[in-house]
C-alpha cells in the first residue's frame, strides 16, 4: 500500500454502536474518516442521532445506501480509501427465526461485488464485521477453522457475507480481514440492551427483573474491539484473506457479569432479581470463542473483564459513560 500524509478510511454503519466507535478510533489513529449512514441524517433520533453527533466531531459524515445501484462504487472511487471498514449490515430481528433473509442478502452480501471491484488495483484493503452467530451451536470454544453450520438465519446471512468476501478477495486481489465479533459493551450502546439497561436501573437504585442468567457468553469491551480493528488494518499488509475471532476468549456466566457490574457501581446486588423472568426458549447455554489466533498474529490481547467493565461501561461517577473508549 502506498503511504500518504493523511490516509482515508471509509467506515460504514456509523449510526450503530460499534460503527461509531470504529469511526472515532480510526480518526484518532490519524485517518481522514468518511463515516456513512444509510438515511438522511435528520431522520435519525435517540441513541442513533447521538452516535452520529459523536462521529461528526472527528469524521466527515456522508449518506450511503448500500443497496442503491452504483452508490458504493461511486463512494469508493471518489474517496480512494486506504482501508474500507465495512461494518454496516442488516441486523433487524437478528435473534429470530423470522429474520428477513431476502433483505439480508440485499444489504449484507450483494454490495460486496461492487466494493471489491472498485478497490481492485488501488492498494486498499477491506475489514468486514463478522459475527459469532456464524458458528455452529456447541459447548467448545469456536475456532476460525471450524466447519460452520449456523442455526439462525442471521448467522447464515453473515456466513454468506464472509464466504462471498473470501471469493471476491481472491478474484480482485484485494486484501480482506473478517473480525468475527462476540458480545461488545460500552458507551453509546442501545439503552434497551441488557447491560446498558441494568446499569441505568442500578444507578437509579431500581430493581431489575432478570432470568436466572445461567447462560455463559463471551463479552468484550468496545475499547478492545477498536484496538483489534486497528490491528486488523495493520495485518492487511500480509495480503490475502483471513478471519479472526474478536472476543475475550472465555465464557462468563451472565449472573456473574451482572453482579460485577453492580459492584463496580457500588449498587446493591439484591436489586438484581434473578429468576423473575423465564429464559428465552431455545437459547444456547454457552457461546464463546478462541482468540489465540488474534493474540498470535495481531499482537492483540483483550483486557481483563473487570478492567473493561470499569473503563468502558461504568464511569468514575457511577453513571453510564457517554464518551468514546478507544
Amino acid at each position: 500500500m502506498t503511504d500518504s500524509p493523511c490516509p482515508t478510511a471509509v467506515v460504514t454503519g456509523a449510526s450503530s454502536f460499534v460503527g461509531v466507535h470504529l469511526a472515532c478510533a480510526f480518526a484518532a489513529d490519524g485517518y481522514q474518516v468518511i463515516a456513512t449512514h444509510s438515511r438522511p441524517r435528520a431522520d435519525y433520533d435517540g441513541i442513533q442521532a447521538r452516535r452520529l453527533d459523536r462521529a461528526a466531531e472527528c469524521c466527515r459524515l456522508t449518506q450511503l445506501d448500500l443497496t442503491a445501484p452504483g452508490a458504493l462504487r461511486a463512494l469508493a472511487e471518489k474517496t480512494s480509501p486506504r482501508v474500507w471498514v465495512h461494518h454496516a449490515g442488516y441486523a433487524t430481528n437478528y435473534a429470530s427465526p423470522d429474520y428477513d433473509m431476502a433483505r439480508a442478502k440485499a444489504v449484507n452480501v450483494a454490495p460486496l461485488h461492487d466494493l471489491f471491484a472498485a478497490l481492485s488495483g488501488t492498494g486498499a484493503g477491506v475489514l468486514i464485521t463478522g459475527s459469532s452467530a456464524e458458528y455452529s451451536d456447541g459447548d467448545a470454544a469456536d475456532r476460525e477453522d471450524d466447519l460452520c453450520r449456523p442455526s439462525l438465519p442471521y448467522g447464515q446471512s453473515k456466513l454468506a457475507e464472509t464466504d462471498t468476501a473470501r471469493r471476491l478477495s481472491e478474484q480482485f486481489a484485494v486484501p480482506c480481514r473478517v473480525g468475527r465479533l462476540y458480545i461488545p459493551f460500552g458507551p453509546l450502546d442501545n439503552p434497551r440492551k441488557l447491560l446498558a439497561e441494568t446499569v441505568t436501573a442500578l444507578s437509579a437504585g431500581r430493581p431489575v427483573d432478570l432470568s436466572p442468567c445461567t447462560q455463559r457468553r463471551d463479552f468484550i469491551g468496545i475499547g478492545d474491539v477498536t484496538r483489534a480493528w486497528r490491528a486488523l488494518a495493520g495485518d492487511l499488509k500480509r495480503g490475502g484473506f483471513d478471519i479472526f475471532n474478536i472476543c475475550a476468549g472465555e465464557a462468563i456466566e451472565l449472573r456473574y457479569l451482572l453482579i460485577s457490574v453492580a459492584r463496580a457501581l457500588n449498587a446493591d446486588p439484591a436489586l438484581l432479581r434473578f429468576g423473575a423472568r423465564a429464559m428465552r426458549p431455545g437459547e444456547p447455554t454457552i457461546s464463546f470463542g478462541d482468540n489465540a489466533k488474534a493474540r498470535r498474529l495481531l499482537d492483540w490481547t483483550p483486557r481483563p473483564l473487570e478492567t473493561a467493565l470499569n473503563e468502558d461501561l461504568v464511569a468514575t461517577d457511577g453513571r453510564l459513560s457517554t464518551g468514546t473508549s478507544t
